[in-house]
């Protein structure tokens, strides 16, 4: 018996080993390049590397081309000016032939295009490339209580086209046909190619249970246990449905490049959040990750929109700088701005509640907070207020350098919703 198990034991270890093996391949297929091959020998590949040349060139060559023109694609995406072959061949370490015959296929698939001529020392002017931006574009659309967003975005993500309707919910088939008429209207009233068109995004403020197709609850629509095929069904296009504040925190995560992992809070009527690793949002067991607008902040018995009491979303909704004083949102900061002693005194107790939630964030997650939403355009005077609090309350971060606000704004939440087709679209080129 003993020797039966030592030999289940010794199996099972030699089995790990080969798949660590095989991951280190994996790396070394993806982060060495092919042209590295005819400079080093045998002997320091396998020292730098850690798996002998010989396993390392098990990938195929249609795979290595596809690597090849997907990064160069990405390399166009990220530049902000337009490049030359001989650019590329050195920033990526690759020859000049097979730069020459990926620029070719990205070309007749319309994805690059020329961009003139640049200046010379003396010899021939080398042509420049640049990304073709519009060729392919995704529609995002953010459903409310009262309103209906759409934004069109293009492969850089640039907003080319925004609309906000009204257009109460219900839960009905005639809402359903209202915005499956509003999505086309849209189309056609900014002559937008559906040819083009990768797919249709819609985000709302719900759980979403994408593996058995369900709505879980969206609280501030009285929705319990909707199948997502309802929502789709009356469009003619590929159709992705995402929680909100997942699709405003993967807007913002794309539009702040140097962040790994990233905590977004959205605040505007609802106070929501995600949590993004990689780009990838963190949803939870239960798909409820991130619900930072329902974390207690206070003991004060000040009642919140989910039935409990002193959540962050009862202290630092919107709501609270324009309902409770029968404003607009516009209406209270011109008023602050003004000197109003009323709204100044509801303005520090705003800050002091706000500061508490973002550092409770920023002691469980440890990363950078981006702060988006219907807040954020009026946000941006007051933040050093915002920061010299978030100081005084953390235990390590004197400065609050880790606070970020949103890029996107109001559009946030529909743009990334959007942004999920351009994604794929990027991986499959």
């Amino acid at each position: 018996m003993r020797e039966k198990k030592r030999h289940l034991w010794l199996k099972k270890y030699r089995m790990q080993k080969k798949a660590e093996k095989s991951e280190k391949i994996n790396k070394v297929l993806v982060f060495c390049p092919w042209e590295w091959y005819n400079l080093i020998n045998e002997k320091t590949f396998t020292k730098v590397w850690g798996v002998p040349m010989a396993q390392s060139r098990k990938i195929s060559t249609a795979e290595l081309r596809r690597q090849n023109r997907n990064n160069i694609y990405r390399y166009f995406y990220d530049a902000q000016t337009p490049k030359t072959k001989q650019d590329i061949a050195n920033d990526l370490s690759l020859s000049l032939p097979t730069v020459t015959q990926n620029l070719r296929e990205l070309m007749d698939a319309g994805l690059i295009e020329y961009a003139g001529l640049i200046d010379s020392n003396g010899g021939r002017r080398a042509r420049s490339m640049q990304m073709c931006a519009d060729v392919q574009f995704a529609v995002g659309i953010e459903l409310s209580p009262k309103h209906i967003r759409l934004a069109a975005v293009n492969l850089r993500a640039d907003v080319i086209a925004y609309e906000k309707i009204a257009c109460p919910f219900s839960n009905d088939v005639s809402y359903r046909q209202r915005m499956a008429r509003a999505l086309e209207e849209f189309l056609d009233r900014f002559s937008l190619d559906r040819g083009r068109l990768l797919g249709v995004g819609i985000t709302l403020p719900g759980i979403i249970d994408e593996e058995n197709g369900m709505i879980e609850v969206v609280p501030v629509f009285g929705l319990r246990k909707m199948r997502l095929s309802l929502l789709t069904e009356l469009l003619p296009y590929p159709v992705f449905v995402e929680n909100d504040a997942n699709a405003g925190g993967f807007a913002e995560w794309w539009n702040h490049a140097s962040f790994e992992t990233m905590a977004y809070l959205f605040i505007g009527k609802g106070v929501g959040g995600a949590l993004l690793i990689d780009g990838k949002p963190y949803v939870g067991v239960q798909r409820r990750s991130a619900e930072f607008g329902h974390m207690c902040i206070a003991s004060n018995g000040k009642g919140c929109s989910c039935g409990r009491h002193d959540c962050l979303e009862a202290y630092c909704s919107t709501a609270r700088l324009s309902d409770d004083l029968d404003i607009s949102v516009e209406d209270f900061f011109r008023g602050l701005h003004e000197g109003n002693e009323q709204y100044f005194a509801v303005w520090k107790n705003y800050l002091d509640a706000l500061s508490v939630g973002i550092n409770n964030i920023r002691m469980m997650m440890d990363c950078p907070v981006v702060v988006g939403g219907t807040i954020t355009p009026y946000l941006e005077e007051y933040l050093p207020d915002l920061v010299a609090r978030l100081s005084m309350r953390s235990s390590f971060d004197d400065d609050g350098s880790y606070l970020h606000l949103g890029r996107c704004g109001d559009r946030a939440n529909c743009v990334g919703v959007a942004l999920h087709f351009i994604a794929d679209f990027m991986k499959s080129i």
